[in-house]
């Protein structure tokens, strides 16, 4: 058998000496039998010392979208597997990666030892060139056909330690498409979970489906999750499974072929799905029975961290099924952003819902506009075809509040399961009504089982974090439940500190990352280990300031919500937040108290609400709140109303009829926003009622990329999401420079 391997020293001697198949050492000049270093785009480097020993040290690419790379050439052709050898100074953390498919990997976990280590990649065969990230200085590299020895793994002290704890989740490839995919899981397990505790997550999250599980009805094998926590045990690490009864994947054969499977039907197009639908409780003693089984198995586990819930959709959050989704056996699937409610069940269930808000079909008719001679001719139906603002209006309500519904009863089955463990259910999406995510019904709903809610569509762009999260932030705030943030998918290291800067400023208790997030760029993991700590300052601090969240008006037009990029709501949301930090004021949580929170309520878009909620604000302003809001002048539909256009109490209000409150009115058009925008820039700092520290924070001179929030004592957070420095001065003429991704705390 051909070697390469002459003599392969441990982790923290002298260079890998190498022979055979091919071999690369740094040196002046470098030596090459087999293998080159070469330069390309986003592949150069030099050659530097090392203490006594040459390395090849890369070149940074400062881009947070582009790696630094080594690039190596095999000169010539290698058939059958090989062992790609990688001897590198272990300095900083990340996890050293190939371009090449590869079978089995070790060693790969940089944890900042300060000594030369060595990584091998198991390969099918070996590629004409190879890129290397992840690792930033090499001594050298080999080709072997023999499989190189496992050296131990250093066990290193986690470089962040939280005097808070808090929960640090991450993945760490210990899921599999199918049970028989355990072995893989279990090697990816032992080479991440290091370099995850050396950065100081405490717990990692797999999917916990229910084919993997009950494979035959009513029996139960949890062999795979058992391995997987007992690894996770070995290393001192945490379980966050994530439990998934209701989606396509996760479905068992036998429940598949059962005839009980019905699917979610489209209203568009009529076509029914493998995801099943809520509106029937065919699948209710099967989620029931596995979840009772779930918590029989792991609850008194003391390596369970918390779980979060998968009660339906594409993946398993708590909405109804949107764009992309995995089917049945990880087929293809009809989803889009649409309305799941064209079953025979969903039309039964309607029907009695609206039997029971109207009583007689006089006042059904009347609401609507339509001529219903009974109510077994109500069906559910796409909103733009509605007859009148509070058909659709019911119709979207309805829709919403049986998802809500569905998730509360989850929520309510895993607390009987699970009667002391920490419980989130997932809420994903931004708010659209064909979603159906009611954030501020969900978060309200787990006040019941002393829950918490788990937000899923964090992403790259801050401004787009903030508007689709705080609605639940704020929710959660009021409620006083758990608040957890996740990434949508892909994040690079500004997605990495755009959503650490979001946990930090809304005091949350859990924060997950996929491991890409981190471990896929070449700068989050410095911008991490150097800001994290701030996350012991995080506090369930109440911004003075709250918007009107438009939960009526998003069910009257798609032009709020529906179409995320092109949102009027969220195009004023995002210029509002370079102005100022805010919550969010949901119809339902006004109607709950939250107005007492606030100072000023500031609407943004949206000139419609439900009377008791129009209401609830009035007496808020009687008793002395503040409300911003653009008048239109010339334009009666500009004042705040009912759905039945009672506009009585705005048009009160601009008589001067406020009480010890006070509502100031823009006096110009709107529209551009940024009008606006620039008129509440210049009203804030100046109302009385708002706090010195936040009148003086509203007068920080700062780019557009930086925003704040006020943290305890008056303090400013402020996070420059730009890729150039930037400076903050502030009125008493200090200055501050905020570096790229940076947050400072002054």
């Amino acid at each position: 058998m051909r070697t390469l391997i002459l003599g392969f020293l441990p982790f923290f001697a002298v260079p890998l000496i190498a022979a055979g198949l091919g071999r690369w050492t740094a040196g002046q000049p470098p030596k090459a039998e087999g293998l080159s270093l070469v330069r390309g785009p986003d592949a150069d480097y030099r050659i530097v010392r090392a203490g006594q020993e040459s390395v090849a040290a890369i070149v940074p690419v400062r881009d947070y979208y582009r790696r630094a790379g080594f690039l190596v050439r095999v000169e010539k052709s290698v058939s059958g597997p090989v062992w790609l050898l990688v001897d590198y100074l272990d300095r900083g953390y990340n996890l050293v990666q190939v371009s090449a498919p590869v079978r089995e990997s070790w060693g790969i976990a940089r944890l900042n030892t300060g000594r030369f280590r060595t990584a091998w990649f198991a390969l099918e065969k070996a590629p004409a060139e190879i890129r290397i990230h992840g690792v930033e200085q090499i001594r050298s590299l080999a080709l072997s056909d023999a499989e190189p020895p496992r050296t131990p793994i250093p066990n290193v002290q986690p470089a962040l330690k939280l005097k808070r704890p808090m929960d640090l989740v991450m993945t760490a490839g210990a899921d599999a498409r199918t049970p028989d995919g355990l072995p893989q899981s279990l090697a990816a397990m032992r080479q991440m979970i290091p370099e995850l505790k050396a950065l100081g997550f405490n717990g990692v999250e797999s999917y916990v489906k229910w084919n993997f599980v009950e494979r035959s009805p009513g029996v139960y094998d949890w062999s795979f999750y058992d391995a997987i926590v007992d690894e996770l045990e070995k290393h001192g690490m945490k379980w966050f499974p994530l439990l998934i009864v209701g989606s396509a994947y996760a479905l068992p054969e036998w429940f598949y072929k059962s005839g009980e499977l019905d699917g979610y039907v489209c209203l568009e197009h009529g076509i029914e799905i493998e995801i099943p639908t809520i509106f029937n409780d065919k699948q209710v003693k099967y989620v029931r029975r596995f979840l009772s089984e779930f918590g029989r198995h792991y609850g008194k586990r003391k390596a369970l961290l918390g779980v979060r819930l998968g009660p339906t959709a594409n993946y398993g959050e708590a909405q109804y099924p949107a764009t992309g989704a995995w089917g049945y056996r990880w087929g293809s699937l009809h989803t889009h952003l649409g309305y799941w409610a064209g079953d025979p069940d969903a039309t039964l269930v309607f029907r009695n819902w609206v039997r029971l808000r109207y009583k007689t079909l006089e006042a059904l008719n009347e609401a609507w506009f339509t001529r219903y001679g009974s109510f077994d001719e109500v069906k559910t139906f796409l909103p733009d075809v509605a007859q009148s603002p509070r058909m659709r209006v019911d119709f979207c309500t309805w829709y919403m509040d049986a998802m809500s519904e569905w998730c509360e009863k989850w929520a309510v089955w895993a607390r009987e399961a699970m009667p002391h463990t920490p419980i989130y259910q997932s809420s994903g999406g931004w708010g659209a009504v064909p979603i159906g995510t009611d954030y501020s019904a969900q978060a309200r709903s787990m006040t019941k089982v002393k829950g918490g809610i788990r937000l899923t569509n964090e992403n790259d762009n801050y401004l787009n974090n903030f508007a689709a999260t705080r609605m639940a932030a704020s929710a959660a705030r009021h409620y006083g439940i758990r608040l957890g943030f996740e990434p949508a998918g892909f994040a690079s290291a500004r997605g990495v500190m755009g959503r650490l800067f979001n946990s930090f400023v809304n005091g949350a208790d859990h924060l997950f990352y996929y491991d890409g997030n981190f471990f896929t760029n070449d700068q989050a993991t410095r911008l991490w280990l150097r800001h994290a700590p701030l996350l012991d300052r995080r506090e369930r601090l109440t911004p003075e300031i709250a918007v009107f969240y438009p939960d009526t008006a998003n069910k009257l037009s798609d032009e709020v919500l529906r179409h995320r990029l092109a949102s009027a709501f969220f195009e004023r949301v995002h210029a509002f937040r370079r102005v100022t930090d805010y919550d969010y004021a949901g119809e339902q949580t006004i109607l709950d108290g939250a107005l007492e929170h606030y100072k000023v309520l500031v609407f943004l878009w949206g000139r419609v609400a439900e009377k008791a909620v129009i209401e609830r604000i009035d007496r808020w302003v009687q008793a002395g709140g503040t409300v911003l809001y653009p008048e239109r002048q010339q334009q009666r539909e500009g004042i705040l109303g009912t759905v039945e256009g009672d506009m009585s109490i705005a048009q009160a209000w601009q008589q001067g009829r406020t009480g010890k409150g006070k509502v100031i009115f823009f006096q110009g058009y709107a529209e551009p926003p940024g009008y606006y925008i620039q008129w509440l820039r210049d009203t804030l700092p100046a109302l009385p009622q708002l706090s010195p520290p936040l009148r003086r924070a509203l007068r920080i001179q700062r780019g557009p990329e930086v925003f704040f929030s006020l943290a305890s004592g008056g303090a400013v957070a402020l996070l420059n999401y730009d890729d150039r420095p930037a400076t903050v001065r502030f009125p008493e003429g200090k200055t501050v420079v905020v570096g790229p991704y940076h947050i400072a705390v002054e």
